[in-house]
């Protein structure tokens, strides 16, 4: 399966950039204008509409005219995987079932503090249908991930 990891340094505390990045406002400040993405509508674990922060079993319907032709026009994820400590902190969004543009998507977010800064690290895992192994999404995840990077360096930096 292709992998994509993007990896990125930020001049600002670590519960700072944690704080910022465990929750879904970050997610349309943080994708590029030309994606379009909206989301419509966020459904915690017990069944809540527009939760605090993230938690396992999370769900993030996300819209952009980019997925259009998805049945539902929407692509969900389901947080799968969320563990927050002083010091470091990781979660894994994966789409659900085929609810979005992928056979197979799982995104691992870490965070780690590092001299009073912090290193962010993205690994994506995915498969397109019906193309198998062939990596032709990582040059979109490359761009996605580098402006998400640097915008996250912009909004938080000290």
């Amino acid at each position: 399966m292709p992998t994509y990891q993007r990896t990125a340094v930020v001049d600002a505390d670590f519960e700072t950039v944690w704080n910022f990045y465990d929750g879904v406002e970050e997610l349309e400040v943080l994708t590029p204008d030309w994606m379009g993405l909206q989301v419509p509508r966020v459904i915690g674990p017990d069944g809540q509409r527009d939760p605090d922060g993230y938690e396992v079993g999370t769900e993030i319907h996300l819209r952009s005219p980019l997925l259009e032709r998805l049945p539902a026009g929407e692509w969900v994820v389901r947080i799968t995987e969320h563990e927050p400590s002083e010091e470091r902190a990781y979660f894994v969004d994966e789409q659900v079932g085929d609810r979005g543009p992928f056979e197979r998507w799982r995104h691992t977010h870490r965070f780690a503090a590092l001299d009073g800064k912090t290193v962010i690290h993205d690994r994506v895992n995915y498969r397109l249908p019906g193309i198998g192994d062939l990596p032709l999404a990582t040059p979109s995840l490359a761009v996605t991930l580098w402006y998400r990077h640097r915008r996250t360096r912009t909004l938080l930096a000290e």
